[in-house]
């Protein structure tokens, strides 16, 4: 079904969940995106030692409506689409984004160098949104970036290594340091964000940014995840 539906919205300008002709900025149709208003989340989680701000909560397997609408994000395709989910997200966490900081969004390195797939269409909406810079600063390690994220269980996504291109904190102090964003699609388990945190050399002002959080829900059908 899941496919289907992507199939039909890549021919012709569809609601991705219910097939509506009538469909809004974001993908869905009036009734589906206030559906999707449900599963908003304006809290983030403040674990040590960064921030993670998510526009949404998803429960694979529980909010098949989420699912469709980021499965069918996936890729290179549908800037205008992230550009509008980037500015709910901006509008979302205003007050939480420190006024007068440098801020630098860096994507979650695509796994074909240099190309603009759907985390770089994340991170270059957000910092349109926001008025901050976009580079691409980090680059895979080995083979860990050839598999799907959604393929990789706990044990292989403990190993994910990245490394960084640039260095943005050499020569600055603690405090006047930029505030660096990493930006990706989906946060599980958080460890591409972890290595990327690593791999930047652990900048004190340092948060991830990414459209949904998910959660592992068991029996969730790999499909939806």
């Amino acid at each position: 079904m899941i496919s289907f539906m992507r199939r039909l919205a890549s021919y012709c300008s569809c609601c991705l969940n219910c097939g509506s002709f009538f469909v809004r900025d974001g993908l869905l149709c009036k009734r589906c995106d206030k559906s999707l208003q449900r599963l908003r989340t304006v809290a983030a989680n403040e674990s040590k030692p960064y921030a993670a701000r998510a526009l949404f909560e998803w429960n694979p397997g529980q909010s098949d409506l989420l699912s469709h609408l980021i499965l069918s994000l996936k890729g290179p395709g549908h800037k205008k689409i992230w550009s509008f989910y980037a500015k709910r997200f901006a509008q979302t966490f205003a007050e939480a984004v420190p006024s007068g900081k440098k801020i630098y969004v860096i994507p979650a390195p695509a796994k074909k160098a240099n190309s603009c797939d759907h985390a770089y269409l994340w991170a270059e909406a957000l910092a349109t949104s926001l008025g901050a810079t976009l580079i691409r600063g980090l680059e895979n390690v080995g083979s860990e970036g050839t598999k799907k994220q959604r393929r990789k269980d706990r044990g292989e996504r403990a190993l994910i290594e990245l490394k960084a291109t640039v260095n943005y904190t050499e020569g600055v102090s603690f405090s006047e340091g930029p505030l660096i964003v990493f930006a990706d699609d989906i946060l599980t388990t958080g460890a591409t964000a972890r290595a990327a945190h690593v791999a930047l050399g652990g900048p004190p002002h340092f948060e991830v940014w990414v459209l949904a959080k998910r959660s592992l829900s068991c029996g969730a059908s790999r499909d939806l995840l």
